[in-house]
C-alpha cells in the first residue's frame, strides 16, 4: 500500500494539506485504506539543525524537507492511535487523494467524510478520558471508540451499518449514516429489501402488474410513457421497521439512524461531557415518528426520444423481479422505483397490506 513519503510531500499542494490536516486535528488511515484510524493531535516533534518545534507551519515544513538534514533532524506528528497517543513519521499514514494517492472508499469524500467526520469527533474526545458521550445515548452510555463497519455483507453489498459506537457499558452500537436532504430508508436496495422483508417485494411488483393490465395493457405492449403516471404504494408500518433495521445478511440490525450534514462538526462541553453534533441520533421508533409515512415511488427513466415503453413482464431484473418498464428495440431497463415520504398530486396512489 503506498504511504506518504518525503517526496511526495514536496509536490502538489501536499505540504499544505499535511499541515491543515494536523493543525485541524484531522485523521489519517495506518499504512492502508483499510488500516486503523489515526486521530492527530496537533502536536509535532520537529528538530531542524537542533532547533526543536512543537507546532507546525508550511514554512517549517518545507524547510525540513528541502534542508540538508543532519542526523538529529526528525519530523513526527503525535496521533491518538487505539486510545494511546503515539509519534509517528508520515511513512506511517496511508496516501490517500489528498496526497496524490487513488480516491478510495474512505479518503473522505461524500458519505465516506460524513462517517470519518463524525468518527474522529467521538475517538478524540473519547480518548480524553471515559466521561464523554452522547446525548442521544444518555449520559450513561460513555463513549469508548468508534470505527467504522468496513468490508462487504454477505450479499456482497456495502454493509448497512455505516459506523459501530462502542460504550463503556459494553454495547456496539450499530449506526446508519444518511444526509439531512432526503427521507432515508432501504439500505442495500432491492436486495436489502428482499433480506429484510423478503415478502414487501412480492406484494408490491404484483400490484403494479395488476394496476397496469387494469389500464388495458399487456405483456409486450409498447405505449407512449405518459400513459402511466407515477406510482405511488404505501409501506406499511410493519414492514417499514424491518427495514430500517435490516437484517444480519444486508449487514445491520441497525440501532440508530444518524442524521446530519456531510460535514460533521460538534459542540463539545468538556467539564460534562457531552458531545453535541450538528447532526441528530434516532432511534429506530423516534426515526419513524419523525418520518411517518413512507412511500415507493415508480416511475420511468432513461426514456429514448420517442418517449415510448415496452411493457415487460417478462423478462427479470438481476433481483429476479419484472423488468416492468423496458426499451422497445433493446429491453434496456427503463423501470425506476425510489423511496419518499410524500405523494404528490399528479400520483397514483395503491395501496397494499
Amino acid at each position: 500500500m503506498a504511504v506518504i513519503t518525503n517526496a511526495d510531500l514536496l509536490k502538489r499542494n501536499n505540504v499544505d494539506n499535511l499541515v491543515s490536516r494536523i493543525n485541524n486535528k484531522g485523521a489519517f488511515k495506518l499504512v492502508s485504506e483499510n488500516g486503523d484510524i489515526l486521530v492527530a493531535t496537533g502536536n509535532v516533534k520537529l528538530v531542524i539543525s537542533k532547533v526543536n518545534y512543537t507546532k507546525i507551519t508550511p514554512e517549517l515544513l518545507r524547510a525540513y524537507l528541502t534542508s540538508k538534514r543532519s542526523s538529529g533532524d526528525k519530523f513526527e506528528i503525535e496521533v491518538i492511535h487505539n486510545r494511546t497517543k503515539k509519534w509517528m513519521a508520515t511513512t506511517k499514514f496511508f496516501k490517500d487523494k489528498d496526497f496524490g494517492g487513488v480516491a478510495g472508499k474512505s479518503t473522505g469524500g461524500g458519505s465516506e467524510r460524513q462517517e470519518l467526520g463524525l468518527i474522529n469527533i467521538l475517538n478524540e474526545n473519547a480518548a480524553r478520558g471515559n466521561k464523554y458521550y452522547v446525548s442521544s445515548f444518555g449520559s450513561s452510555k460513555k463513549i469508548l471508540k468508534a470505527e467504522k463497519n468496513d468490508g462487504l455483507s454477505s450479499l456482497k453489498q456495502e454493509p448497512y451499518i455505516d459506523i459501530f459506537i462502542h460504550t463503556h457499558d459494553g454495547k456496539k452500537h450499530g449506526i446508519s449514516m444518511k444526509g439531512d436532504s432526503a427521507p432515508s430508508l432501504a439500505g442495500g436496495g432491492l436486495i436489502g429489501i428482499k433480506s429484510s422483508a423478503p415478502d414487501l417485494l412480492d406484494k408490491i411488483y404484483k400490484e403494479i402488474e395488476k394496476y397496469i393490465k387494469g389500464l388495458g395493457f399487456k405483456d409486450g405492449s409498447v405505449i407512449d410513457a405518459n400513459l402511466i403516471p407515477d406510482i405511488y404504494i404505501q409501506i406499511p408500518n410493519k414492514y417499514v421497521k424491518k427495514i430500517l433495521v435490516g437484517s444480519k445478511e444486508m449487514g445491520g440490525p441497525v440501532d440508530y439512524m444518524y442524521i446530519g450534514r456531510m460535514d460533521v462538526t460538534a459542540t463539545i462541553n468538556h467539564n460534562t461531557g457531552e458531545i453535541k453534533p450538528n447532526g441528530t441520533f434516532y432511534s429506530i421508533d423516534e426515526y419513524m415518528r419523525k418520518i411517518p409515512n413512507f412511500f415507493f415511488r415508480i416511475r420511468k427513466r432513461d426514456l429514448q426520444s420517442d418517449n415510448m415503453i415496452k411493457i415487460n413482464f417478462t423478462k427479470k431484473n438481476k433481483e429476479g423481479y419484472p423488468l416492468i418498464f423496458s426499451a422497445p428495440k433493446t429491453d434496456k431497463n427503463n423501470f425506476r422505483m425510489v423511496i419518499i415520504d410524500k405523494v404528490p398530486s399528479t400520483g397514483k396512489r395503491l395501496v397494499i397490506s
